[in-house]
C-alpha cells in the first residue's frame, strides 16, 4: 500500500448532501438530530470527507472505519496501519490532511479582528509577534491569520492540543514570506506548509521533520 506523505482535501459545505451515504448509521442518526444548518453541514462532510479518503487510502469499505475520539485529543483510527489525519473548518470550508506518520492541518477565514495585536502578543512566539508587528499595516491581517494557522497545524500535529501547547510552539516567521518553514512544539521538530486555499482563506499543513 503506498499512501502519499501529505495528501490535502478542501470541501465546501455546499455539497453537504452528497456526502451523507459515506456516513455511517450512527453519524447519519447525529446529523439528523443536529438543527444548525451549518453546524450540520460541518458535522456531515468532516464526517464523510474523512470517511471516503481514508477507506480509499487503506482499501476499506467505509463501513468497517472506526474512530477513537476522546476529549482533548484528536480523533483517530482504531486500526490506521500508520495512517495518520486531520481535520479544520472554518467559514463554509472543510480541510482534510492525510498521511503516513503524524499530520495536523488548519484552515483560517481572513476576518477583521480588532483586538489582533493584543492577541499576538498573548498567543504568538515572541519571535513569531515581533516579525508580524514589523510587516507593513496592509499585510498583517492575513500574515496574522497564517501565523496562527501555522500554530494551530503545529499543536494538532504534536497532539498537544491548544491549552497544552500553545506555550510549548514555535514557528519560523519566514513561513509569512516561504511555502515551508520549520516549526517545533516543545522536542518536535516539524515541517508547515502554506497550501492553496479558497479565497479569503489561508491553510497550512505540518509534519514531522525528516
Amino acid at each position: 500500500m503506498k499512501v502519499p506523505a501529505c495528501q490535502l482535501d478542501v470541501v465546501a459545505l455546499s455539497g453537504a448532501p452528497s456526502w451523507e451515504p459515506w456516513l455511517s448509521a450512527e453519524e447519519a442518526s447525529r446529523a439528523s438530530a443536529m438543527e444548525h444548518p451549518v453546524l450540520r453541514a460541518r458535522f456531515v462532510v468532516s464526517r464523510g470527507l474523512r470517511r471516503k479518503v481514508l477507506a480509499g487510502l487503506l482499501r476499506r469499505d467505509p463501513a468497517e472505519l472506526a474512530f477513537i475520539e476522546e476529549p482533548g485529543e484528536k480523533p483517530r483510527l482504531r486500526s490506521s496501519l500508520g495512517i495518520d489525519f486531520n481535520l479544520s473548518h472554518a467559514g463554509d470550508h472543510v480541510a482534510l490532511v492525510t498521511g503516513r506518520g503524524a499530520v495536523g492541518v488548519d484552515l483560517e477565514e481572513i476576518r477583521p479582528v480588532r483586538t489582533m495585536t493584543a492577541l499576538a502578543a498573548r498567543y504568538f512566539h515572541p519571535d513569531e509577534s515581533a516579525a508580524w508587528r514589523s510587516r507593513p499595516a496592509t499585510e498583517q491581517k492575513e500574515a496574522f491569520f497564517l501565523l496562527w494557522a501555522a500554530r494551530e497545524a503545529a499543536m494538532k500535529c504534536a497532539g498537544t492540543g491548544l491549552a497544552r501547547g500553545l506555550a510549548l510552539t514555535c514557528i519560523d516567521p519566514a513561513i509569512m514570506e516561504s511555502e515551508t518553514a520549520c516549526g517545533r512544539v516543545g522536542a518536535q521538530e516539524l515541517v508547515v506548509r502554506r497550501a492553496d486555499a479558497p479565497a479569503g482563506y489561508v491553510l497550512v499543513t505540518a509534519t514531522a521533520a525528516v
